[in-house]
């Protein structure tokens, strides 16, 4: 299964199907987990089937249907699904793109609301929540959540980015999410419940996001056409961590590229340390001025690493659960070279993972690449 075609997201929905269907559904809830594992998309979904006149509160919800047989959760999926035929569902289906919210689009419909962090923006910027200095708590999320469903129906909103709400916004927030205005429901979406104030944990359902199955991410790619070669697909998907956001950074045709100068080079019974990271600091440099774009870069060239070494841990052992590509077949070579062992791999991966560490808490990207190649080619000696 998978609902409304979202990989990995049947369990939530049924608990949300179920919930409605009995009239328990709750008005705050906070969604966790990676970047790029389908929270958002969840959360629009999920907007869209609530807002439908099929799903609609009902007076005495939860009363009516206490003597209906219990519904299996296939059942129960697809019931929960918008009708596609009211005016709520065309309405939502309506987007205005000259109104996208840093590259996502908003659909028009009047009780749908989102708000995010602007990319300029180092934190949620108050303003959103309750409006500006001149308007204060006359516009904003807060306010348009307060006033009467223009469709008669549920009124919805999103607040992306939660991970970057100060103590001043998320304040702003507290007594809505404690006491939502009646038929209302707010959606949080941050990567981790420990990233969100105690304040804000406490009055929210938490709603974990697992990554993708390789298996599931490598469907995706192939579904919404990033790539129609199962083997890239899979390529792909092994090393982008369950996520597709990591996913469609490694398609980058350069990175495809330079994934086999990786290869070679960490395959080489001998590895040439001071050559491969001139060669990756180049590459990385090449991306742009933007030091988003060359961590981007730098962190997928360490999570191929990573797969390389998983690869070769599996070569070592004897093992063929392991992908057949291009990064088994590099593995296997590097296995049979002689050159290591399976401490000297784990070792390696090890220090990939602190690199990779490293990038997040913006430490000089040239610092890091020459220190990984000369600690992995110690570790080859």
């Amino acid at each position: 299964m998978a609902w409304q075609g979202i990989q990995g997201v049947d369990g939530i929905a049924l608990q949300f199907a179920r919930a409605n269907r009995r009239g328990r559904l709750g008005g705050s809830f906070l969604f966790v987990g990676p970047n790029g594992v389908g929270k958002r998309t969840f959360a629009f979904a999920l907007a869209k089937t609530l807002l439908c006149r099929r799903h609609f509160p009902k007076p005495g919800a939860g009363l009516a249907d206490a003597g209906e047989p219990e519904r299996t959760p296939q059942e129960e999926l697809d019931y929960f699904q918008p009708c596609g035929r009211c005016e709520c569902c065309a309405q939502f289906e309506r987007v205005d793109e000259s109104n996208a919210s840093d590259g996502v689009v908003i659909p028009t419909h009047p009780d749908f609301h989102y708000v995010c962090k602007p990319a300029d923006k180092s934190l949620f910027p108050l303003e959103l929540l309750i409006g500006d200095k001149d308007s204060r708590s006359r516009a904003g999320l807060c306010y348009e959540l307060n006033q009467t469903a223009f469709m008669g129906g549920r009124k919805i909103a999103i607040v992306d980015d939660a991970d970057f709400l100060n103590l001043e916004s998320a304040n702003a927030l507290l007594k809505t999410l404690e006491e939502p205005p009646p038929n209302s429901i707010i959606i949080l979406i941050g990567t981790s419940a420990t990233k969100q104030l105690p304040t804000i944990r406490s009055r929210c359902q938490i709603f974990r996001f697992a990554p993708l199955q390789r298996d599931e991410l490598a469907d995706v790619l192939l579904k919404i056409g990033k790539t129609s070669d199962p083997e890239r697909a899979e390529a792909i998907a092994k090393i982008a961590g369950g996520s597709l956001e990591e996913a469609e950074k490694a398609l980058d045709d350069k990175f495809a590229e330079f994934q086999q100068t990786v290869l070679t080079e960490l395959s080489r019974g001998r590895m040439r340390a001071v050559e491969f990271a001139a060669k990756i600091c180049e590459f990385v440099d090449a991306a742009g001025k933007e030091a988003i774009l060359r961590r981007n870069r730098l962190r997928n060239v360490l999570k191929a690493a990573l797969a390389f070494y998983r690869e070769t841990l599996f070569a070592l052992a004897g093992e063929t659960r392991g992908s057949q590509g291009a990064t088994r077949q590099a593995a296997e070579r590097y296995a049979r070279s002689g050159a290591v062992d399976a401490d000297s791999v784990l070792a390696c991966a090890e220090r990939t993972v602190d690199a990779l560490d490293q990038i997040d808490r913006n430490v000089n990207l040239p610092f890091i690449i020459e220190a990984w190649a000369y600690a992995v080619a110690e570790n080859t000696r």
